[in-house]
């Protein structure tokens, strides 16, 4: 695991890893102490409870993987169309990485099944941000319809990254891709 001097983020960084890894539901308190090497006390005084704990590791990959992903996008191509279809080309990367294991957001809603928990407002929230990133590459690109658009991109991004998930390949970010050139195409004024 990694290894921070700071005990909080020692314990975010740990239970990230292990949510991520194995599961929320299959990694007990114990487990998160033992890896993050901090006492039980400490881990209590900076999380009351699983609960807060979990909705933390959510806030905490949500604002890492968020500014990954704008970041990147950003970084690649010379228009919004550009950066629009290189959001794929982020995501293939991401799919082929040796520890993915799925969208944690996604992963985190169907795991814990409970609307009211606060990582489904978290993962909620993450979904919104994508959103309104690709909205406004969007009407940058000159989409007519870029509230309609958004939505549709992430019915793409949300297929891609569960069929990464469920087959172990990074291929559904190239059909993705190809299905959002058309809808780019035809939704360009």
């Amino acid at each position: 695991m990694k290894s921070s001097s700071n005990p909080r983020q020692q314990i975010l960084e740990t239970a990230s890893q292990l949510f991520y890894q194995k599961g929320i539901q299959k990694v007990g308190i114990n487990e998160i102490i033992a890896n993050s090497n901090v006492a039980k006390r400490t881990l209590y005084r900076h999380f009351a409870s699983k609960d807060e704990l979990i909705e933390a590791v959510m806030k905490h990959r949500a604002t890492e993987w968020l500014h990954w992903f704008e970041t990147a996008v950003s970084d690649r191509g010379n228009t919004a169309k550009e950066r629009l279809l290189a959001t794929f080309d982020v995501l293939r990367e991401w799919y082929a990485s040796p520890d993915f294991r799925g969208c944690p957001f996604i992963n985190a809603v169907l795991e814990i099944a409970d609307t009211s928990h606060p990582a489904h407002d978290v993962s909620v929230a993450v979904r919104e941000s994508i959103r309104l990133q690709i909205k406004d590459l969007a009407e940058q690109a000159g989409v007519k319809d870029s509230e309609s658009f958004s939505q549709q991109y992430l019915l793409l991004i949300g297929g891609a990254s569960l069929m990464a998930t469920i087959e172990g390949v990074d291929g559904g970010a190239g059909y993705a891709q190809q299905a959002l050139s058309t809808l780019i195409d035809s939704s360009i004024k």
